[in-house]
């Protein structure tokens, strides 16, 4: 992210994720769906409860059908599949947040 010029935060697991975006503001997130203690899914929807508008894209190796299906229906607005390029990481934020700079969580 730091190469992209954007400042981000990472943490180590989907329940200290909802923590970091209880307590400071984010411009996007950056989900990782295979995550211990609260996976993906389930972190994003714990974050829509308190926050429904932040971009939350999907992050995954599992990029099939279904698994897009379940972040859709998690509230995530965006999906990138592993590996994923930093210009497809780029662009995907870019389109979420339709501007160019920006403090991205993940």
């Amino acid at each position: 992210m730091s190469k992209l010029g954007w400042e981000s935060v990472i943490v180590e697991n989907g329940l200290l994720a909802t923590e970091a975006c209880r307590s400071d503001d984010f411009d996007a997130i950056l989900m990782d769906i295979d995550m211990p203690v609260l996976d993906g899914i389930e972190a994003t929807r714990y974050i829509r409860v308190f926050n429904k508008v932040i971009p939350i894209i999907a992050i995954t190796a599992y990029a099939d059908d279904q698994m897009r299906t379940e972040c859709a229906e998690a509230g995530m607005n965006a999906f990138l599949a592993k590996p994923c390029s930093r210009e497809e990481i780029k662009e995907v934020i870019a389109e979420c947040l339709q501007i160019s700079s920006y403090k991205v969580a993940g």
